[in-house]
């Protein structure tokens, strides 16, 4: 059903019932005349001033002008204590307007039972409990805490632990997210229903603007309110940016309008991009007309009353509403001037035992009728109705609360006027809510509590008026519940609003230390804030050893986080002689032995942490990255694969898929980086190694666009990742662009200073190539792929002792490198030294056997040493391998023309020189323009011959291509039936070629 539209009568008594704020009203009442296509209407607005300006009632106000323009509205204010809460709250609201957004409530009700299913999996030990009646209350399993804590600090879902990826590596936070996962998969039915409780944001705000967007299709305008954004901001302002501005869920319909009231200024951190979209509303108390005009709205017309009410409020708009509801109308029963705020708010309250109840009731943050009872005892349990009827307390659906400038004046002079009286008061409303509690256990097994809703209230309201009543003894009871009960068993939200409710009892008790513990633990939000608020708790819990151990360990992986190995081993250490069966403390332990490149010390206690919890997958995964990193890939796979099997994580999965690179299963890599990807789709490092792996198999396109992605996500170091693709795509000048970028800002990447080199050198820029290749070596002088690619650079040149130095050096540093091998042996050949030749490609093959490159070598040499039947059976291999190579095409004519003669290898050149027009990619420009002098010579086209050496000469070769014409041509003279007087002719001017380029590299040099 539409909602129906207000009448002229209740519109007039609105708008009577409202003054001051025409500015304000002017502006947002404007924002509908405007078509959302102008350039002039305005999307956000943001109401702003202190306590009691007079922002509710405007937002209220707001929200009753858009419903005149016909909008849909919803409001939300701080009692929502997440995002899923926001979009609920504001779906109920629409569905009470009759728009209901079925598909969004549909997935929400899914969300919300495996939201309850999590909760209860996080509340179920992994370790086995303690005999029933045994002392010290339940007993978390360590390992669930250790993993489930430990991933949600790292994610910065934590209540009051901002998002730690701006300040931890991106692989870290990703980690942190796995461990998290872990504790959930266990639980749930499938992939989705883990990615909807871990990313109810990614799931949840897709479904609820789609529904939106529809809704807003059939209506002029939808709007929305957000009050007391000063506290909800921190937990809304990400979202509601991207839904808003950002499209990263989809995008609110351009007729929609947001309004936010709060008491600060928008968080630059969030908005500052988008300042100039919001509307700032800044208000400040009433001028004297705006004062005036609410007075006489209110029946005070006498006009010393008015000035006496000017001066007792300031113009503070609550202040004027609540002196103003008593339409006082003589100067005296405004009353003395001087008197305090809590006499201005009670004036016309004369009944001792009212006075007292009005007080009394106003310490607790919220009121019903058991609690209203509890504060004020039976006698006057009666007067709740009247309570609800004052000016300064608003009513919801039975329940009650203070205006926040009145109840913070009263809490004040309750304290400061009795301690005592303030102490027993709180006291006593703890002791109700504890009774409730226990009431509601009565009908609860085991551990349900934490899953109970209302259970879960009285927890929070007993800790608040313990912690205002005896702040010092509650708040080291809080802290120790919350290392050995609240980390464990409550869920983020929760956790959330216990945190704020530190800061609000220390701020409304005038207790320094509550007050600054709620802040802290608000603020944190990096691990050097986690382990030094973990400092402060093992100061402050005392000799409770379990509540010391977790934090110890929580103190360690936060060191570790921090690359603090020594602390971080010290604290695995203390927390071990505390509990010598943590499991997190064995596991931590493992952990930065890992960090610290000791393995076989990180498998010793990633051993005792299996065993001490043989299903716990975390240490399972770490032991199998311990394998990984020590070369023993098949245990590695075993413990990855049972980890996996226990908990999907991504960390675990993208692990294996490294083994699978390493042992070349490039298909199952591929398979495993991908299913790491769906369960966490934004992990950087996944898509590097990923990169890796398509570069690996050649399928550099898609190794370029994962790299890209990856650097998108921020993970700088896949910047070698780029630009490996982009020169494996012979892109080379974009290469070199990236490889530019990346050095600007890292120097000394060698990586990437070679991968350049590389670009430059395949490009026929062989100074700078060398430059880049030989600042590669000075970094680190046993970098193989630099001294081999200098040396191939260097023999482009024909500066060939240099090259072999290089090729030398290589080979020390990676004695069993195929490649290593063949390319010396290729140098070899051409420095004549055929047998050490042959016992470098002999031992390339060993290692490499379907080597092309060594392949097509060691035809060549069995073929100049006259061992044809060996360069036959070479020849026939390669051809095996790879039928369309062009270097083993050119081979197989050269050893017919030496076996049977030119006359007999014509089909074999003709056959090549097809190939060579087919796939001549293979090769760089002056090779193709090389090859078939070469070939035209062998088939008697002599005038063709001669236009490919001029064509040659025209291109300024490098050295080495004129060299290898020349020996081609050597080779080709010694086969049966050649004609040595027109080889000879074209070899002359090939050979002034090569001695003028013998100068040019001199100069080069």
């Amino acid at each position: 059903m539409a909602e129906r539209r207000p009448t002229m009568r209740e519109l007039i008594q609105r708008r009577r019932r409202f003054v001051g704020r025409r500015q304000e009203m002017a502006a947002f009442r404007e924002n509908f005349a405007v078509p959302p296509e102008d350039a002039a209407h305005h999307f956000l607005f943001h109401v702003r001033g202190d306590a009691g300006v007079g922002k509710t009632t405007l937002l209220r106000q707001l929200e009753n002008t858009a419903r005149e323009h016909r909008a849909l509205t919803a409001s939300v204010d701080e009692s929502v204590n997440s995002v899923p809460e926001v979009m609920a709250a504001i779906s109920a609201q629409f569905a009470q307007a009759g728009h209901p957004l079925k598909s969004f409530d549909k997935l929400l009700a899914t969300y919300r039972q495996r939201r309850h299913e999590a909760d209860a999996a996080a509340q179920q030990p992994a370790a086995p409990q303690p005999p029933e009646g045994a002392a010290g209350g339940p007993q978390p399993s360590a390992s669930s805490a250790f993993a489930v804590r430990a991933g949600l600090v790292g994610l910065g879902m934590v209540p009051g632990v901002g998002a730690l990826a701006g300040a931890a590596e991106p692989d870290r936070v990703a980690q942190a997210a796995d461990r998290a996962r872990a504790k959930l998969s266990a639980r749930l039915r499938s992939h989705d229903d883990v990615d909807l409780v871990m990313s109810p944001l990614d799931a949840l705000t897709p479904a609820f603007l789609r529904d939106v967007g529809e809704v807003a299709a059939s209506v002029p305008w939808v709007a929305w309110f957000f009050d007391t954004y000063e506290r909800t901001g921190p937990l809304l302002d990400l979202w509601l940016r991207d839904v808003m501005f950002e499209g990263r869920y989809g995008s609110l319909p351009a007729n929609a309008v947001v309004t936010l009231a709060g008491q600060g200024t928008l968080a630059p951190r969030c908005w500052a991009d988008y300042a100039d979209l919001v509307v700032d509303l800044p208000l400040v108390p009433f001028t004297e007309a705006e004062a005036r005009q609410l007075l006489t709205a209110k029946g005070v017309a006498d006009e010393q009353v008015i000035e006496v009410v000017l001066r007792l409020t300031g113009g503070l708009p609550v202040l004027v509403s609540m002196l103003a509801e008593a339409r006082p109308t003589t100067p005296e029963a405004v009353g003395d001037p001087s008197g305090t705020a809590v006499e201005r708010f009670l004036k016309w309250v004369s009944d001792e035992t009212h006075r007292s109840v009005a007080l009394t009731a106003a310490l607790p943050r919220r009121l019903d009728e058991d609690v209203f009872a509890a504060a004020v005892g039976e006698d006057a349990a009666e007067l709740y109705g009247w309570l609800r009827s004052l000016p300064f307390v608003t009513d919801s659906s039975g329940r009650c609360r203070y205006h926040e400038v009145v109840r913070t004046a009263m809490l004040r002079l309750q304290r400061n006027q009795s301690p005592q009286a303030w102490r027993a008061r709180h006291l006593r409303l703890a002791d109700a809510f504890a009774g409730w509690q226990r009431e509601i256990e009565e009908s609860l097994e085991g551990d349900e509590k934490w899953e109970h809703e209302r259970w879960l209230d009285y927890r929070l309201e007993e800790a608040y008026h313990r912690l205002c009543a005896v702040p010092e003894q509650a708040l080291r009871e809080e802290l120790r519940a919350y290392l050995n009960e609240y980390l464990e068993y409550t869920s983020l939200s929760w956790d959330r609003r216990w945190i704020r409710t530190l800061a609000e009892a220390g701020r409304d008790s005038g207790a320094e230390s509550v007050r600054a513990w709620g802040e802290r633990l608000l603020a944190e939000s990096s691990p050097s804030d986690e382990a030094e608020t973990m400092t402060l708790l093992i100061d402050e819990v005392g000799p409770d050893e379990r509540a010391l151990a977790t934090a110890f360990a929580i103190r360690g992986l936060a060191r570790a986080d921090m690359n603090e190995l020594e602390g971080a081993l010290a604290d695995a250490e203390r927390a071990l002689e505390l509990d010598a069966d943590c499991v997190s403390a064995h596991a931590a332990r493992g952990r930065v032995y890992l960090d610290k490149e000791c393995y076989e010390q990180a498998l010793e206690s990633f051993d005792r942490a299996v065993t001490l919890d043989p299903d716990f997958a975390w240490p399972l995964a770490r032991r199998g990255e311990a394998y990984r990193l020590l070369g023993r890939y098949e245990e590695s796979l075993a413990d990855l694969d049972r980890s996996f099997d226990l908990h999907e994580s991504a960390w675990t999965v993208g692990t294996r898929g490294q083994v699978h690179h390493a042992v070349e299963d490039y298909d199952k890599a591929l398979a495993d980086f991908s299913r790491a990807l769906e369960i966490s789709p934004e992990w950087a490092w996944v898509y590097a190694e990923r990169g890796r792996t398509y570069r690996a198999m050649g399928r550099n396109e898609e190794a370029l666009a994962d790299c890209e992605r990856a650097i998108e996500l921020g993970a700088d170091y896949a910047a070698f990742g780029r630009v490996h693709a982009l020169r494996n795509l012979e892109r080379y000048e974009e290469a070199i662009d990236a490889a530019d970028r990346c050095l600007a800002s890292r120097p000394d990447e060698q990586a990437v200073l070679a991968e350049r080199g590389e670009a430059y050198r395949m490009t026929d820029r062989f100074q700078e190539a060398l430059a880049d290749f030989g600042r590669a070596v000075e970094i680190e002088p046993s970098y193989v792929f630099a001294l081999v690619r200098r040396g191939q650079t260097y023999q482009h040149i024909g500066r060939l002792g240099e090259a072999l130095a290089d090729f030398d050096a290589a080979l020390s540093a990676a004695p069993d490198d195929a490649f290593v091998l063949a390319t010396r042996a290729v140098l070899l050949l051409r420095l004549g030294e055929d047998e050490a030749a042959l016992a470098n490609l002999d031992r390339a093959l060993g290692l490499a056997p379907d080597d092309l490159a060594a392949l097509e070598a060691r035809v060549r040499c069995h073929r100049r040493a006259g061992r044809y039947a060996e360069a036959a059976t070479d020849l026939e291999r390669a051809t095996a391998l790879d039928g369309q190579d062009l270097d083993i095409a050119f081979e197989h004519a050269m050893l017919v023309s030496r076996t049977a003669g030119v006359a007999e290898a014509r089909e074999r050149w003709i056959a090549f020189e097809a190939l060579l027009e087919e796939h001549g990619g293979q090769w760089d420009a002056q090779a193709r323009v090389a090859a078939p002098i070469v070939s035209r010579a062998a088939l008697g086209y002599g005038a063709g011959a001669d236009r490919f050496v001029t064509e040659l000469t025209a291109t300024r070769p490098y050295w080495e291509i004129v060299d290898d014409v020349i020996c081609a041509l050597d080779d080709l003279a010694r086969c049966p039936g050649a004609d040595p007087t027109s080889l000879a002719a074209l070899r002359a001017p090939l050979a002034e070629l090569r001695a003028s380029l013998d100068h040019g590299r001199t100069a080069l040099g």
